[in-house]
């Protein structure tokens, strides 16, 4: 199929993680590709970590599942807070 790559479609979010991020009161907005976060979770997030807790362990405690981020997209994601 022309145009397909489907190595790039493998770091899309499915529907169903779509809908999952939804539902974390720190999404502002999951689509298959980004996820918008709250400003509530950018400080959170940032308060823990500078006390030193891993990204893991924050994600997980706030509510998400690590592993659907992916190793790359948390480094990513620290790179932008």
């Amino acid at each position: 199929m022309e145009g397909h790559n489907p190595i790039r479609e493998k770091n899309y979010f499915t529907n169903e993680q779509v809908q999952q991020l939804n539902m974390n009161p720190y999404v502002k907005k999951a689509s298959n590709k980004t996820i918008t976060y709250s400003d509530d979770f950018k400080i959170t997030f940032t308060k823990k970590y500078l006390e030193g807790n891993p990204p893991s362990v924050i994600l997980r405690e706030m509510g998400f599942n690590p592993h659907i981020r992916g190793k790359k997209r948390i480094e990513r994601f620290m790179g932008n807070i």
